[in-house]
């Protein structure tokens, strides 16, 4: 089999209403439920090449909304056998405290990111606006050192940042929000991140409620679609508990917290 083993990795999750997460959910209509929401990142490997697609963070360090852990990014990586200094690469899909908050644990790695993402976030670190935002100057430093060594990769349009990675820019969630595109052992896969949460989003094309823009949002999710029936690829959302119920855990004392997903 060629191309990449992806796993994504628990680290973290609470339990949400539908109600709670979807812009004007009232308006569609539907009775409100309970969504499983996960937090995760994802291991990518093809041979010796080893990438992440974001990192997660130390939920006991904070509570943001209420996360509970599971594992910590280190332990996990431990679990699978995977030394963050032989990673290659870092793709951040964006810079919310739960997809950057160990980027420094991976020092030889190339940090790939949106421009606008960069622009965003760092302005607002330079201009003391963070309070209150989903970002923290702690984790921005992180992409600080990796663009002051060199390793910082911008991106502004389609990339293919590695043979069979690719990276969209988005927007709307967040301003630099990537979509990574990866073939996988199993086929194309469409890893949304937070340019779609949860299965309801991609199957409705419903906003999430956290936005920078809506219509660049609205957008991204008309895109997944679009690229998925073109490319014949799996969209796998960044948040939603359901993923591990549609694949197969990964084997071996990792198994409660890694599920394989091509």
């Amino acid at each position: 089999m060629t191309g990449f083993e992806v796993v994504q990795v628990r680290y973290g999750e609470r339990v949400t209403r539908k109600s709670a997460v979807l812009h004007e959910y009232a308006s569609y209509g539907q009775p409100d439920g309970d969504l499983q929401m996960d937090y995760n990142f994802w291991v990518l490997r093809d041979g010796s090449r080893i990438v992440l697609l974001d990192t997660g963070y130390d939920i006991t360090e904070r509570d943001w909304l209420g996360e509970q852990p599971v594992i910590s990014t280190p332990d996990a990586l431990r679990l699978l056998d995977v030394d963050p200094l032989d990673v290659s690469t870092v793709v951040t899909s964006h810079f919310h405290y739960d997809h950057i908050g160990h980027l420094g644990l991976f020092a030889n790695a190339e940090v790939v990111s949106g421009v606008a993402e960069h622009e965003y976030w760092f302005g607002k670190w330079h201009r003391g606006e963070l309070d209150g935002e989903f970002a923290t100057a702690g984790h921005l430093e992180a992409v600080w050192r990796a663009e002051k060594e060199g390793r910082l990769r911008l991106v502004t349009e389609e990339t293919e940042v590695a043979p069979g990675l690719t990276v969209i820019p988005v927007g709307g969630h967040s301003p630099g929000e990537l979509l990574t595109i990866v073939e996988s052992r199993s086929g194309p896969l469409i890893m949304a991140a937070d340019a779609a949460h949860f299965y309801e989003q991609i199957e409705n094309e419903w906003p999430f409620f956290a936005f920078t823009d809506l219509d660049e949002m609205r957008r991204a999710l008309a895109l997944i679609n679009r690229l998925a029936e073109e490319r014949n690829a799996t969209v796998i959302p960044g948040h939603d508990g359901r993923v591990r119920d549609r694949f197969p855990a990964l084997g071996g004392p990792a198994a409660a917290v890694a599920t394989v997903l091509g």
